[in-house]
Order: C-alpha cells, then sequence, then structure tokens
C-alpha cells in the first residue's frame, strides 16, 4: 500500500480498510509501503506472494499495471486500479467499475441538473484518464451533453474562461485536480463542477479548501448499499469504524475491506484456484454487488454512484450512476 509517496491519502485509507476487516477476521495482516512506486509496487507484490496466502492491494493503476505484468498471469487481487486495460489483463480479479464509466457517471449527473449542457472536460495523463474521456465523448449526445472542449488539466482554467461552458469536467490526480477545483469555483461561479477528487474524505486537505459545490462519481456512499451477502452490513462496518476511531471511510477503505471480504471467501472455496471462485461469484458486501466478467475480466455487476460534496459533506445525488 503507498503509505507514503503520491498515493499517500488514498493509502491511509487503503489502510483503514483492511484493519477495520483484519480485526473483525481475525487475520494475520502484514503492511508494507510500496511510496507509490510502480516498480517497488512490483517487487514488494512479489515477495509478499512468497510467504502470504492473499496478497492485496497496490493503489493506483500505474501500480497495479506494474504487478500484473511482474506477476506473469498469477492471481492479483485488484482493488486499486479502475483502469480497464488492467482489469482485461491476465490474473486480474478487479472490484473496482471501470474507468470507462467515471466520466459518464459525472456526465449523467450534469445532464439531470443541466439539461443540454455544454461541457469542458479536463483530463489527466496516462490510459485511466484516457478511457475515461474517450467514454464520455461516445456517450455525450445520448446523454444530451454538447462537449465543446477536452483538454489537458493544465490548461482546462484557460479554456473554460474561453468557452463559457456551463459545466467543467475533470479526471486526473488527486492533487493537480483537486487545485484546479478549487481555482475554478473562485473564478467561475455558477457553473457545475466535477471531477473524481472531491470523493476521498481529504480533499479539504489537500485542496487547501473546501468545495461548496461539486460533483464527484464515487465507487461506494453508504447510502448506495442496501442489504450485502458477504460480510458485515453498513451498520457493523460504520460501528467498527466509530469504534477504532478511524475518522470518516471513503471508497477507498470500503474496496479494500471488500477486496479482503472476497479473495478470503474465494481462497476457502477454491484454495488451488480461487480465481476460479472469484469468476464464479456473484454476491454483494458493504461495498456494492460483486461480478467479474469471465471473458474479458472487467468488473461488470459494481455500479459507480454520484455525490454532491457540500461544505465538508459528501452527499449521496445519484446512485447506479454508471
Amino acid at each position: 500500500m503507498p503509505l507514503t509517496g503520491r498515493y499517500a491519502v488514498q493509502g491511509r485509507q487503503m489502510r483503514a480498510g483492511l484493519e477495520l476487516w483484519a480485526k473483525r477476521s481475525s487475520c494475520a495482516l502484514e503492511l508494507v509501503d510500496d511510496r507509490s512506486d510502480p516498480a517497488r509496487a512490483a517487487t514488494v507484490h512479489e515477495k509478499l506472494r512468497r510467504h502470504c496466502e492473499i496478497v492485496l492491494g497496490p493503489y493506483g493503476s500505474d501500480s497495479t499495471r506494474a504487478v500484473v505484468e511482474e506477476a506473469g498471469g498469477a492471481l492479483v487481487w485488484n482493488h486499486g486500479a479502475a483502469a480497464d486495460d488492467v482489469q482485461r489483463m491476465p490474473g486480474v480479479v478487479s472490484l473496482p467499475t471501470p474507468a470507462s464509466a467515471y466520466l459518464v457517471a459525472l456526465g449523467r449527473a450534469v445532464a439531470g441538473e443541466r439539461p443540454a449542457a455544454t461541457v469542458v472536460v479536463g483530463r489527466g495523463r496516462g490510459r485511466f484518464c484516457r478511457q475515461a474521456d474517450e467514454a464520455l465523448l461516445r456517450e455525450a449526445s445520448a446523454l444530451g451533453l454538447e462537449i465543446v472542449a477536452s483538454t489537458g488539466l493544465d490548461d482546462v482554467a484557460r479554456v473554460a474562461a474561453v468557452e463559457q461552458p456551463q459545466a467543467v469536467l475533470l479526471c486526473g490526480p488527486l492533487q493537480p485536480e483537486a487545485a484546479v477545483l478549487a481555482q475554478l469555483e473562485r473564478e467561475a461561479p455558477g457553473i457545475v463542477l466535477g471531477g473524481v477528487s472531491p470523493g476521498v474524505a481529504d480533499f479539504a486537505t489537500v485542496a487547501g479548501t473546501e468545495l461548496n459545490r461539486a460533483f464527484a462519481p464515487v465507487q461506494w456512499h453508504p447510502d448506495a448499499v442496501t442489504d450485502t451477502r458477504l460480510g458485515p452490513t453498513i451498520t457493523d462496518l460504520l460501528a467498527d469504524a466509530s469504534a477504532a476511531h478511524v475518522g470518516e471511510l471513503d471508497y477507498v477503505a470500503v474496496q479494500a475491506y471488500a477486496a479482503a471480504l472476497i479473495a478470503d471467501a474465494c481462497a476457502h472455496e477454491k484454495p488451488s484456484n480461487p480465481r476460479a471462485a472469484a469468476l464464479q461469484l456473484r454476491t454483494r458486501t458493504v461495498y456494492g454487488d460483486f461480478g467479474v466478467d469471465p471473458d474479458t475480466g472487467l468488473q461488470r455487476a459494481h455500479r459507480l454512484s454520484v455525490i454532491r460534496r457540500e461544505h465538508g459533506r459528501r452527499l449521496l445525488h445519484l446512485a447506479n450512476a454508471a
């Protein structure tokens, strides 16, 4: 897990989720810092596979991609990489909804607020952001949206000032995206803002300010899951978190928790081939539905929701958005 480096904010949530799972399950948990570095993540994962029954992590599509390449087809439990290409790689079992749904979910929320809105998209570098951007461009017409520009994160504020869109949607790394959202809220009052970063519990710490309005796609929200078939209920999980004084949980924590639940269940179901058990499994945890497409490897059962961030609160705006 990334306890330091550029993914450290998400790493703290990942750690909280796994420690809550370990305490309830009475399993031994070994935590190793990969420093948010893909090469180190691959090395750490390979070493842990030698003596651990289950290895979880890392966080981030770049780090997970490196782990899978090093694993050479061996099982990789993926809860931290949404990129479509990573989920399609050999040996991977993924929990998150793929990246191609992220901006589509935001677009659906914008269409509900501002029908026929004009939209500027700001994207980061890398395959995750490209996959999310390309999917929105394909779906925009069906959503009733007009994409007037798609540009890099470092140029999106300038482009928005020129185009005067009704909405700006961002998909990029946490820190730069959060900074752009904070800038746009100051400089472009009245437009609809959306991005990945407001879904993270520690957004305000990263951005240096709190948003009064912004949408975010999230893999999990406590109000979006009504029941569970595997593991504790939402009520039990939140009670455990409160008793452990871990603070507010976001989707990164709960997707790690759910990965541990599913990996443990599959390891018991088919000790010699837990991936085969995972491909057959259809269940629901506190994280939501689980069901991997056996042909593509993509997570198909789980659905993104959209939250609305207002004055420090992450309110469920649209459940099962994509």
